[in-house]
């Protein structure tokens, strides 16, 4: 069967989430509540193993039905605050955006954030655009899929965020009697999400207490938003001759391009709220990097590309505007196809089917503690292998601590055994086991699997 993104092999996150998914709900929240996020996803993730299976094409196809589904409701928006053939390009641009197709098959929970957010910002803009009114469905939409973003991810704060800026706004110089009444349904939500808020504290508390991403400067956030615009994808084959750009780096010119050319003062008042949606999340967590604990991921943030893809489709003038975004989509969706017909993940079921064949009763099996280790994988492909850390001390807790059982972790290993199999994706030469030497090395790109024999049975 052709591997693509849909049936390649999971990594680290995401099979630290199939793993969690796997247990009780009771035991999901109970567990997740211990780590840095909501638990929606791994509730969905639960119900598919439960229904359906737990292999590689139906965690990543869930993720994509979500993904698609963010593409409809950007589609509503763009209809919704424009023309149906303005809503239609941006579902396509949304779509095909290389950053967001990335994700749309990740087994993780930004698809299903994503979806939240952007169904939530519909319903926003429908209470206070509406010319009928307020309509009760729209006011139940609001508030089912903005909990659904904030059970989703914490970053959908952020999003929530833009709203409650936008509603200053109403309040003060707008639509003061829709405000009044969206105040009401803002109190709503925020019942509904009551429950998360303890476990909400002390996750803040343990990312405050140390993380793992740098501090940002300018030219990270600039890498980001150029990302988000078009050069999500850089690993592709394609180069314009004579320019000697990537095809990522001339779609990002002609998005900047039509940016520029796009008529600003047309619908300015709906340009201006998209472009809060898309630049907000973006710098507001960039600043609260610089001054604290840093927080600016670009997976986390990817959800205000919809806004982007909106503001980009919408506006448009007449002549040029048309065949730039022509050639953007034409852009995009070469890169996309590569990337989907060439996965990137690293072939851990391949490697997994090969430790199975060649290991041998009496062996054992541990994961190397390199930069990262493969506990969730070895999980999920059953050829279990402990973390050894013959040092001793804590790992940190962003590597899934709150998942890890006691027999997950080793100081040594048990002295009958004779042969001992090593998981790792670092350099061999770091990798020291008292009493053993080095027999056999099998690599799988990144990945290595090698055999110690004990030195005496030489």
């Amino acid at each position: 069967m052709l591997e693509t993104v849909f049936n390649q092999s999971i990594w680290g996150d995401e099979g630290f989430s199939a793993i969690l998914s796997m247990k009780s709900i009771p035991d999901i929240l109970k567990i997740i509540s211990r780590d840095t996020s909501p638990p929606l996803w791994n509730i969905f993730e639960h119900l598919l193993f439960r229904y359906l299976g737990a292999e590689e094409i139906y965690i990543r196809g869930l993720s994509f039905a979500f993904f698609f589904a963010t593409v409809i409701f950007t589609y509503k928006i763009g209809s919704f605050l424009f023309s149906r053939k303005t809503g239609f390009l941006a579902a396509i641009l949304t779509f095909l955006n290389p950053f967001f197709f990335t994700y749309a098959f990740e087994g993780r929970m930004y698809s299903i954030m994503s979806l939240g957010v952007a169904a939530s910002m519909y319903y926003f803009l429908r209470i206070f655009r509406n010319e009928e009114g307020i309509r009760r469905r729209d006011k139940l939409g609001y508030v089912v899929f903005t909990l659904w973003a904030l059970y989703s991810h914490h970053f959908a704060f952020f999003a929530v965020a833009v709203q409650g800026l936008w509603w200053l706004y109403e309040l003060t110089i707008g639509k003061r009697a829709r405000a009044k009444k969206m105040f009401k349904i803002f109190l709503i939500t925020g019942l509904g999400y009551l429950p998360w808020l303890y476990p909400l504290y002390t996750q803040t508390k343990m990312v405050g207490g140390g993380f793992w991403l740098g501090t940002p400067n300018l030219t990270d956030l600039r890498n980001l938003i150029y990302d988000y615009l078009a050069e999500g994808i850089k690993q592709h084959p394609y180069v314009v001759p004579f320019l000697n750009k990537g095809l990522h780096q001339i779609a990002l010119y002609l998005v900047l391009a039509a940016l520029l050319l796009r008529n600003w003062f047309k619908n300015f008042k709906s340009s201006f709220f998209l472009l809060l949606w898309f630049l907000l999340p973006i710098g507001a967590t960039w600043i609260i990097s610089q001054r604290f604990q840093s927080i600016f991921f670009n997976r986390y943030l990817l959800y205000t590309i919809p806004g982007a893809m909106l503001v980009l489709s919408s506006s448009r003038r007449r002549l040029l505007s048309p065949i730039l975004l022509s050639l953007v989509v034409g852009l995009f969706a070469t890169i996309d196809i590569y990337y989907f017909t060439h996965p990137t993940k690293p072939p851990f079921r391949e490697y997994a089917t090969y430790v199975k064949t060649v290991k041998k009763e009496g062996d054992f099996l541990i994961n190397w503690n390199s930069k990262s280790h493969h506990l969730w994988e070895t999980k999920y492909y059953g050829i279990g292998a402990p973390i050894y850390i013959p040092s001793g001390g804590n790992l940190p807790f962003f590597v899934g601590t709150a998942l890890m059982e006691d027999k997950d972790i080793i100081k040594e290993i048990p002295k009958e055994v004779r042969r001992v199999g090593v998981v790792t994706s670092g350099p061999v030469d770091e990798i020291t086991l008292p009493g053993y030497s080095e027999k056999e090395v099998k690599e799988f790109d990144e990945l290595k699997f090698i055999w110690y024999l004990k030195s005496n049975e030489e």
